[in-house]
């Protein structure tokens, strides 16, 4: 990989200073890089929307038209695809993790990136990872609820911004902007499978628009997808003989989605807008195979053995209205409210609750988790010459709900692969909470700005905080721009790390995950919950070569306090165990305080060639390191969480590279790619094990058959390339699960998933 980072570096360095002329110094940064990128974006300042290149803080814009080339089909792939340091592994036999897609910035918690749709906050999944995975004890939005088609950019701000949006924007910020006025109609029709012969995808989509008066306009977007499981299992040598038992892959799903987005303008500059967006997932992963030889009532139903498969019903929807406008003395003001719902149900089927012998059912309904979240915002601003001003309020009501399964599956150990949730699980908890904030920007002259943001909030379950920023920039020649932040930030504790309770049975072994504040918990030392806190710097650069190349440099550091985790299970003396009937317990905490820190090297290049050929190239690479600094719970330290502590300072890589290239000759584009990984580690029985570092090709080539119609075909990770197996580490009958000849020879952790190549077609029809 180093070798493909200087080479990469000093060929595009070479061709830049070649391409340069002696009018560069005349070029403005607003004329930089003139190659299919927005230069603009509402994300980073409130004061109004910034050229990405000449802003204070480092922002990057994903384009519709890099979005439609791209041959990646849902949102979580294509930001992996564009994003270096953005990490979205894909999962297997981890419960619900198996269904809602995970995802850091920047190697830190899923939960510490705020995610915007239309500049307005997005409600979290009701999923909380509670199972050994890249997230564990967090929950995230679910990016995959909406339809790439229907989004116009995505914005990505790279620096801490709770003292801009409030909670969870510590790690930096994603904005969604979603396809406005001045579209074509398309349908798009895209299929694909994986080498193996598994993994089929068929895909159609339809964006419908039409304008409205006074620019104003509709538009619907509806898609369907239908997803195919992947296995890349062991053998079990549980079996006799040995044998694949277990599906390990990408699970079986179908998706129903639509986005609607619309903007009525009315002739006194009034505009009333909204946006929704609808996702019914029925999604089916596998969990363990259980052998017969398991529990001697197993061949009561199953003489041979069984699998149980983990079914997840989500539904997920979203509405927001508003209306915006100006007073007489030129205030814009915005008044919107968002209204958000996720749900998951769960249901188990090809299993049984072995207490219950030859009376067990087969099928269960293990319960749901929802979360609800309403959002009121007032927001105003207004520029005084050199002096820009931003203003707002914020209201926030938040419910999560925990509803019980069927009896049956969740009594005496309840149901194998996936215990309900019992009448002691069933929850409903809300809380509120309300914010002002002020931002202001003063521009001394062409050269240099400066920018200030304050935020207030205060919250029902927690309390108050108060947080600062700071941004400037300054152009030390007329094509080198230098600019800093640094601020304060926060993370409320979510509803369902300081509500979620349940327990499950595996091996014979009861672990049981309870509230902070319960006795059980108490016991241990558990105490509320308070919010995390951080403490943000960036310091970088920007320069162009020629009017069409570009280099960025940005160094950042995050302190974060009280960072909320699960704890490490802990075992009962026989005494608790025999008064609350459970052998383990975890509960959350504000374990650890954390430090990361890194930096981004952006470069792009753009070559003109005759005929209106072109050719674009850009490269980006991302170093990030995590490390505890310190631990805050009694329980918690490198020796007794040796696998914890090792999944946030080595389970993800901490080198990332992106290298994208797209060549334009008459009817054709072509598309190489390559994404990097480094080593990145998993710990197993407290040993770590390593796993290479990858580089994966894709290419993309699409033709123009008419004005309105493309055909493109193309392969994800075309050379086939697998994660490396678990490296000295053999599973055993006893132990058969993990190990380079076992169930699952391949680490969860794995970047860029463990499924092979994807090959596929697509067409897309503009009328």
């Amino acid at each position: 990989m180093n070798k493909i980072l200087s080479f990469t570096l000093l060929t595009f360095l070479a061709s830049s200073f070649l391409q340069a002329d002696d009018d560069i110094f005349d070029e403005s940064l607003e004329d930089l890089m003139s190659i299919e990128t927005e230069l603009k974006a509402d994300v980073g300042s409130r004061t109004g929307s910034t050229d990405i290149l000449n802003s204070h803080s480092p922002v990057d814009v994903i384009t519709h038209q890099q979005i439609e080339h791209s041959g990646f089909t849902s949102l979580s792939d294509i930001l992996r695809y564009f994003i270096s340091g953005f990490n979205a592994p894909e999962t297997s036999i981890a419960d619900g993790s198996d269904h809602v897609r995970t995802f850091t910035l920047r190697g830190m918690s899923p939960d510490q990136t705020l995610v915007l749709l239309n500049g307005k906050r997005v409600h979290t999944s009701s999923l909380l990872n509670v199972n050994a995975t890249i997230g564990r004890g967090s929950s995230n939005v679910d990016l995959d609820t909406i339809i790439p088609s229907s989004i116009e950019r995505v914005e990505i701000l790279r620096d801490g911004a709770a003292a801009q949006y409030g909670s969870d924007a510590i790690a930096g910020v994603i904005n969604i902007i979603l396809k406005g006025a001045n579209h074509k109609n398309s349908f798009n029709i895209h299929y694909g499978e994986r080498k193996k012969g598994d993994g089929k995808k068929s895909i159609s989509d339809i964006f419908f628009t039409k304008a409205l008066k006074y620019d104003g306009f509709f538009n619907l977007s509806l898609q369907i997808k239908s997803q195919e499981k992947t296995d890349r299992s062991g053998i079990d040598q549980r079996i006799e003989p040995a044998s694949h038992t277990t599906d390990v892959g990408l699970s079986d799903a179908t998706n129903i989605l639509a986005t609607i987005n619309t903007e009525i303008a009315q002739f006194n500059n009034f505009i009333f807008y909204s946006n929704s967006t609808f996702n019914y997932r029925d999604s089916q992963a596998s969990t363990f195979f259980r052998p017969s030889t398991n529990n001697e009532n197993t061949s009561l139903l199953y003489p041979e053995g069984f699998l149980p498969m983990l079914n997840a019903e989500i539904l997920d929807y979203a509405l927001t209205t508003g209306v915006n406008g100006e007073f007489e003395n030129e205030i814009f003001w915005d008044l919107s409210n968002r209204y958000g719902y996720n749900q998951i149900k769960y249901y188990l089927n090809n299993s049984m609750n072995y207490s219950l012998g030859a009376d067990s059912p087969t099928s269960f309904y293990n319960g749901s988790l929802s979360f609800t979240q309403n959002t009121t915002n007032f927001d105003m601003k207004k520029n005084f010459n050199a002096l820009h001003i931003a203003t707002g309020l914020e209201y926030r009501y938040e419910l999560y709900t925990i509803d019980q399964g069927d009896e049956a599956s969740f009594i005496n150990g309840g149901s194998e692969g996936f215990p309900g949730y019992s009448d002691k699980s069933d929850i409903n908890a809300d809380r509120d909470s309300y914010a002002i904030y002020f931002d202001t920007t003063y521009i001394f002259n062409r050269n240099s700005s400066l920018e200030g943001a304050i935020r207030y909030e205060n919250y029902s379950d927690f309390g108050e905080t108060t947080n600062l920023k700071i941004a400037s920039d300054y152009k030390i020649i007329q094509n080198l721009l230098i600019r800093t932040s640094i601020s304060t930030g926060f993370r409320a504790p979510s509803l369902a790390q300081s509500n979620y309770s349940n327990i499950a049975t595996f091996s014979g072994i009861s672990s049981g995950t309870f509230q902070p504040e319960s006795d059980i918990a108490q016991e241990f030392g558990a105490e509320k919950l308070k919010a995390e806190t951080s403490q943000h710097f960036t310091l970088g650069f920007v320069t162009q070569i020629t009017k069409n190349s570009y280099i960025t440099l940005d160094y950042f550091l995050t302190d974060v306090d009280n960072k909320i985790m699960l704890s490490d299970e802990q075992t009962l003396t026989s005494q608790q165990q025999e008064k609350y009937n459970i052998n383990k317990v975890s509960y959350f905490t504000n374990a650890i305080d954390t430090r990361t820190y890194g930096f981004d090297i952006k470069m792009g290049n753009k070559f003109q060639f005759a005929n209106n050929n072109s050719l674009d190239i850009s490269f980006w690479y991302n170093y990030n390191k995590n490390k505890i600094i310190d631990f805050n719970d009694n329980n918690m330290n490198r020796v007794n969480s040796f696998e914890q502590v090792d999944r946030v300072e080595n389970g993800q890589p901490k080198h990332n590279i992106r290298v994208l290239s797209k060549y334009e000759q008459n009817k054709f584009i072509y598309q190489l790619n390559f994404n990097g990984f480094s080593q990145y580690a998993q710990v197993i029985d407290n040993k770590r094990y390593w796993f290479d570092k990858e580089l994966l090709t894709d290419i993309d080539i699409s033709y123009k058959i008419t004005k309105k119609s493309t055909f493109s075909i193309g392969s994800n990770n075309i050379f086939n390339i697998m994660p490396n197996r678990w490296d000295n580490l053999s599973a055993t009958p006893t132990n058969p699960y993990y190990g380079y000849n076992g169930i699952k020879p391949y680490s969860r952790y794995s970047p860029f998933g463990y499924s092979g190549a994807y090959y596929y077609f697509n067409i897309n029809i503009k009328f």
